[in-house]
């Protein structure tokens, strides 16, 4: 289960979402045994990232009343750099998990 598939075949989407949710369990385990100093800085980095998110949008939305709104491809690039979480998001396989789901709190 644990290994990547021969090239060419097909992922059963049934065996995908169990290793996704495999995936999940054992972080969301790893958050629970982790200890006070690594709770802290998870803790801080999100609420970093989750402020830098909300003051560029801020800007970007400001700047779009003031001037109107740039290009669709311009807007993007923006929006995509304000929802970028550095290293954390990087190392996170398929760009999926926990920031998938909307705000976190």
């Amino acid at each position: 289960l644990g290994e990547p598939l021969a090239a060419g075949a097909v992922a059963d989407p049934l065996v995908t979402a169990f290793l996704r949710r495999q995936r999940r369990l054992e972080e969301q385990s790893r958050r629970r045994e982790a200890g006070l100093a690594q709770r802290l800085l998870r803790f801080l980095r999100k609420k970093f990232y989750l402020f830098r998110r909300s003051a560029l949008m801020t800007c970007i939305s400001l700047r779009n009343l003031a001037l109107g709104r740039p290009p669709l491809q311009q807007l993007a690039q923006e929006v995509a750099f304000a929802n970028w979480r550095g290293e954390e998001e990087e190392a996170r396989p398929e760009g999926g998990g926990e920031g998938q789901g909307g705000p976190e709190h």
